[in-house]
């Protein structure tokens, strides 16, 4: 049975040296499974694109009546006034600004406080 199906079988055309060498350098070099992993490298993350150097933060400031104040500096002096009194680190922190009173009120892990501005 088995000299039936060679003798049945379909033979490709032979094509003359000359035009397959074009195709031959058209083609790249097949790459391993192994050498394609070691050469590809992985996407760039905000973590690793910043590895070394603190996220930079915003400069945020408000004007009123002729004054600017530096939320930036009124977030750092609310968290200051805390470590003060307590020995906690900062979960959470608000600021409420008052600038008609010239006064920031925070909350800092559920404790409040006062800031003049």
């Amino acid at each position: 049975m088995r000299k039936k199906v060679e003798s049945m079988s379909v033979k490709k055309p032979v094509v003359p040296a000359a035009a397959e060498a074009p195709a031959a350098e058209a083609k790249p070099a097949r790459k391993t499974a192994k050498s394609a992993v070691k050469t590809e490298k992985a996407p760039k993350t905000e973590k690793t694109a910043h590895k070394g150097r603190p996220p930079l933060s915003p400069e945020i400031y408000v004007e009123f009546a002729g004054k600017q104040y530096n939320i930036t500096d009124l977030v750092d002096r609310a968290k200051a006034d805390y470590r003060l009194t307590h020995k906690v680190g900062v979960q959470s922190c608000k600021i409420y600004v008052k600038p008609e009173e010239e006064a920031a009120y925070y909350v800092v892990n559920k404790v409040g406080g006062k800031l003049p501005l």
